[in-house]
């Protein structure tokens, strides 16, 4: 038996001293254990909802992604001012992510859609931030240009910290089902990539020989009333299943402590960490500036197809992704994503052609996109093992905070290092400005071996990740386990009114607390 016997002591058994009533009435009904033995999978129309709010958070991350910094640059801004901005914001919003864990950690007992509704409160005003960022008026002085940059930015960063945190816990109140985890995150990764693709047919074929004063703000307005409904779409047709449990909310440093014990959650935020490629949001440029020197006429088409190739790559990957965990594990996806990376970046330096190059770029998008569901799940299964390890189930927020922190750190390097590497390489800001020859070569050197280096990293740190699939079933097993015997043990002793916790901490494996159910 997993359990601790303690978990099926009589209610009559002599007792020294009275224990108080750790498991008040619940303030919602709960299951027996016959019907929890079994939990029911998601309906389809849950997965493909839950897809279509990361469709709603890409409409925004894909045109800062892939539009923002040409955009930028084509206004005339300095490469490194640009990659401050980036780096600035992306800081900022590291600390609003702080913030929003705490707030999602507060609202996730919400029975009626806590989560839900922080996603969208703040998710239709990001679509509104989003369409700000592409009115800068192209004929104003170049401080005002700045300063309209960097405040719509930041309240972009700002709102998509504060939708972003309860989006992804809602990943793990919506199932403790791995397999159905990793749908959602499949389901994520395709809604995220259709968003891209819808984007690329509208903008990058043009974006190199548009007037950007007049090229963005009404397709992007489009695509954010779109995004919007997506969000409207998601809160309908979700729903949390699974609640923390009750306990007294804890601070800050008490949230920071238990985040520094949880060995799974710290590699794959440090994993994650170095999946810096800066390729997609410098695709225009590279199209233009090394792929298509002398032949302008085909500068259009390899900004279409790298772009395509990047965001299409999600779609191509995303159906195949539960497939693969299921026979590598979560731990060789991910290391089989970061070799795809790392070769196809170092085949970049090496090929001439602006096809052959195309192909590699694209090679590169779906290694990336191999390793983006791992992530989303391997967070939602650090959130059960901290359950499991301490018996506090209430740090989804704080988990994803943690991941979202870390990703925002990454994102900052990754969004500073591409007007960085163009300034370091000396280029010239401004639309059709003639460039010096030798920023091609040095250019296509950038592109491939700082990827290649930093997904290096990645790889050997995911080795280092404790949960593998064997693991984590023990883990699931423990915490169900517990969860019955608590259920079954209240009813023969006919108090069925009381709650067990969601999923009662193991004393075993790890767990050092003492039985919920004693």
């Amino acid at each position: 038996m997993i359990w601790s016997p303690a978990s099926t002591r009589s209610a009559s058994a002599p007792s020294m001293r009275q224990e108080p009533d750790r498991n008040p009435p619940p303030p919602f009904p709960v299951s027996s254990p016959r019907a929890t033995m079994k939990a029911e999978p998601l309906p389809r129309s849950a997965i493909l909802g839950y897809g279509l709010g990361d469709a709603a958070n890409n409409v925004g991350w894909q045109m800062t992604n892939l539009f923002l910094t040409t955009y930028y640059l084509y206004l005339g801004m300095d490469p490194m001012l640009v990659a401050d901005i980036f780096l600035g914001a992306h800081l900022f919003q590291a600390l609003v992510y702080m913030v929003a864990g705490r707030i999602t950690d507060g609202r996730a007992k919400d029975q009626e859609g806590g989560l839900r509704r922080l996603v969208v409160v703040f998710g239709l005003p990001m679509m509104i931030s989003v369409t700000l960022m592409y009115t800068i008026p192209a004929g104003a002085p170049m401080p005002v240009r700045i300063g309209w940059a960097i405040a719509t930015y930041l309240l972009y960063q700002l709102l998509g910290a504060l939708g972003g945190v309860p989006y992804g816990a809602l990943l793990g109140a919506m199932t403790r089902d791995p397999d159905d985890r990793q749908r959602l995150a499949a389901s994520r990764t395709f809604g995220g990539a259709a968003a891209g693709v819808v984007l690329t047919f509208t903008l990058a074929p043009r974006v190199n020989d548009m007037d950007p004063s007049r090229l963005f703000l009404p397709v992007v307005a489009a695509c954010c009333l779109l995004g919007s409904l997506g969000y409207l779409i998601m809160a309908r047709t979700t729903r949390e299943r699974y609640l923390p449990p009750a306990v007294p909310r804890t601070s800050l440093k008490e949230d920071l402590r238990l985040l520094a014990g949880n060995r799974p959650l710290l590699v794959v935020c440090l994993a994650t960490l170095f999946m810096t490629n800066p390729v997609a949001s410098l695709a225009p440029i590279v199209a233009k500036e090394v792929l298509t020197v002398g032949n302008p006429g085909l500068t259009g088409r390899i900004t279409f197809a790298l772009t395509l190739v990047g965001v299409l790559a999600g779609v191509v990957v995303a159906p195949c992704s539960p497939w693969l965990v299921q026979r590598l594990g979560k731990r060789g996806t991910w290391t089989l994503g970061g070799l795809m990376v790392i070769g196809s970046s170092l085949a970049f330096i090496l090929v001439r052609s602006a096809w052959p190059a195309v192909a590699c770029i694209a090679l590169n998008g779906i290694g990336v996109q191999v390793i983006t569901p791992c992530i989303w799940a391997m967070q939602a299964d650090s959130v059960q093992y901290e359950q499991w390890r301490t018996g506090n189930g209430n740090t989804a927020g704080a988990s994803m905070a943690a991941l979202s922190i870390t990703r925002q750190v990454g994102a900052a390097i990754n969004g500073w290092a591409g007007p960085a590497i163009l300034s370091f390489l000396g280029y010239r800001p401004g639309i059709n400005v003639a460039q010096d020859p030798a920023l091609g070569v040095n250019m296509r050197l950038a592109v491939g071996l700082v990827p290649a280096a930093m997904f290096t990293v990645s790889v050997l740190l995911i080795r280092c990740y404790p949960l593998t699939e064997e693991v984590f079933g023990r883990i699931s097993a423990d915490l169900q386990a517990g969860r019955l015997q608590c259920q079954c043990s209240h009813i023969r002793q006919g108090t069925e009114h009381q709650a067990c916790p969601e999923d009662p901490r193991s004393p075993h494996r790890g767990g050092k607390g003492t039985d919920a159910c004693a």
